[in-house]
């Protein structure tokens, strides 16, 4: 029986994302005829063509795409305009609709931990569209938020847009203390106020360990793993894709599984079909149109790379 669906997430890179794990373990476990991939694009305008020419039924967007498509969907929602990025696509027909529900991954995952987010000091770290999504979710939940990033003018746009405070990446303020800081920032990033900010729990975006995880351990904070981020977020595009709620301990459970290096599954569009694509169940798609074998084999060999270092 061929696949009647096919879903993906594009990004670049993209193959270390464990959304097909997420969403193919709940296909797998309720018989749902689909399957969801991982595909690099080479840029904004490839990754809308190929959900349109495939056709992708819904897609998940990765950096760093998220805000490069807002203008190339048909229709916007009123969060993904909110916050200026979209990180969900819903094909219905040939009309494209661009969600976000990355807030959702940011306050699911806080109130699972517990943590009340009414009136609660919260500092986002970064400046692109994950940070966004998180100062828009939290504030929609009553906190008090504080934008701060490296490059102050992406932090003061982001200040600017939600109506949340600027914090200076240069001259922190450490009298502040904070109930969550969100980190957005890349893992190797090293915020030079990291001895002096004070905070009771990390929620950390980076799959990988960071450097702001490992300041929170040595400060004795509490550490919310982003693996939580993507569950939350995978589970309200669930509801977006498929319009039912997908079991959260069969997408928990999904989490653990890991790729295999030595049996990995790559094929070429548009050289492959979609029935090909879904019959190899392929771990990732590279858009390689005007592209030569050695340009292919060096995108290839940067995903696997990348993939096995988060």
């Amino acid at each position: 029986m061929e696949t009647s669906k096919l879903f993906a997430v594009f990004g670049n890179p993209i193959l270390h994302s464990k959304s097909p794990q997420l969403f193919n373990s709940v296909f797998r476990s309720f018989g749902i005829n689909a399957f969801y991939t991982r595909i690099r694009p080479q840029s904004a305008a490839n990754l809308i063509d190929i959900i349109r020419t495939m056709p992708i039924s819904g897609a998940n967007i990765s950096a760093p795409f998220k805000r490069d498509v807002l203008d190339l969907v048909d229709i916007v929602s009123l969060d993904a305009e909110k916050i200026g990025a979209i990180n969900t696509i819903v094909n219905c027909d040939g009309r494209l609709i661009g969600y976000n529900t990355d807030h959702y991954g940011v306050t699911q995952s806080l109130k699972e931990a517990g943590i009340n987010l009414l009136n609660s000091n919260c500092l986002v770290l970064g400046g692109g569209g994950a940070a966004r999504a998180a100062v828009y979710g939290l504030m929609k939940q009553g906190a008090k938020v504080f934008s701060c990033n490296r490059t102050i003018s992406k932090a003061k746009s982001i200040a600017d847009d939600f109506g949340c405070t600027l914090m200076n990446w240069q001259e922190y303020d450490s009298s502040f203390n904070f109930d969550v800081v969100v980190s957005t920032i890349v893992p190797e990033a090293i915020p030079c106020f990291t001895d002096s900010v004070k905070f009771k729990y990390l929620f950390d975006a980076s799959y990988k360990p960071s450097i702001v995880y490992q300041i929170a351990q040595a400060k004795g904070a509490k550490v919310i793993s982003g693996e939580r981020w993507l569950l939350h977020q995978a589970i309200e595009s669930f509801r977006l894709f498929i319009g039912d709620n997908p079991p959260l301990e069969v997408m928990e459970n999904a989490l653990a599984h890991k790729l295999n290096k030595l049996d990995l599954k790559i094929l070429n569009y548009p050289d492959s079909t979609t029935a090909e694509m879904c019959q190899m169940q392929a771990d990732l798609i590279i858009s390689s149109s005007d592209m030569n074998s050695a340009t292919i084999n060096e995108i290839t060999d940067e995903e696997t790379r990348k993939a096995f270092t988060y």
